[in-house]
């Protein structure tokens, strides 16, 4: 390759940190990107402090990186944030604070520096195994950013396929990050503040903080973006540890995981 540049967003998140030690400890430059400083120090590290979602902060963000390097080896894009939320009672800023994180901030990015990479050169794109599947009552928020994601990657690597640019996403199961903090403290939140639903949120904590004790370690995904990068041809996408129990239950006709909702949630 003719630089070893990454690009990586989300890099103090669980997920980010974790891949951007890997990456430093296998030679790569790492360009990281969050909206938090970073106290990682080592001579091929830079650190960016962004909001994706800015525009202003954005655009010189971009410039940086060109005033830094004429090519990137690879984007990867784990920024992102988790809501749990209800289509009704949640409201409309938070799902459009959702969307632009999770997916235009990934979208805004990957076209800016598209001139940047070239052939061989990789995009990695952090999708979840919810875009994979029918989506759970009170994860509307969240899935619908995935889903976007999933479809996007698709269509950009079809794309990217007449420049030799490899697209790959990721649906990955649950991670032990503070996302996972998060989602407990959105939980209960929710549970708070609802008019509609108290009953079947109730019965739905068991069942969430069952999942949550499942999750694994960051490193999964440090070395799989480690793989990703190394291997000639890399798969359209990666797998890994996807819930069992959400496999099985897309595995039934809609309108039984309807009823089996309904009926397990109330």
């Amino acid at each position: 390759m003719n630089s070893n540049y990454v690009v990586l967003t989300g890099a103090n998140g669980g997920l980010g940190r974790n891949t951007t030690l890997a990456l430093l400890n296998n030679n790569y430059q790492v360009i990281g990107i969050d909206i938090a400083p970073s106290n990682i120090t080592h001579s091929n590290y830079t650190h960016y402090v962004c909001d994706l979602t800015n525009d202003a902060q954005r655009q010189e963000l971009i410039t940086n990186i060109k005033n830094q390097t004429n090519h990137i080896y690879a984007i990867i894009n784990l920024a992102g944030i988790f809501m749990m939320q209800s289509i009704i009672e949640g409201s409309s800023e938070d799902l459009n604070k959702i969307i632009q994180v999770n997916f235009f901030s990934m979208y805004y990015l990957n076209k800016e520096l598209i001139e940047l990479l070239d052939n061989n050169s990789r995009i990695i794109n952090m999708s979840s195994e919810i875009a994979i599947y029918s989506p759970q009552p009170f994860m509307g928020y969240y899935a619908i950013t995935k889903k976007m994601v999933d479809t996007y990657s698709d269509v950009l690597r079809r794309e990217c396929n007449y420049l030799g640019i490899k697209v790959v996403k990721i649906q990955s199961g649950s991670m032990k990050t503070k996302m996972l903090t998060k989602a407990d403290s959105e939980y209960q939140e929710m549970l708070n503040n609802t008019k509609y639903f108290k009953s079947p949120l109730t019965t739905m904590k068991y069942m969430m903080d069952r999942e949550i004790t499942k999750n694994a370690n960051p490193d999964l995904i440090a070395n799989l973006m480690l793989k990703i990068l190394k291997v000639k041809k890399p798969k359209i996408r990666y797998r890994i540890k996807n819930s069992k129990a959400l496999r099985f239950m897309n595995a039934l006709p809609e309108k039984m995981q309807d009823n089996i909702y309904k009926k397990v949630i109330k």
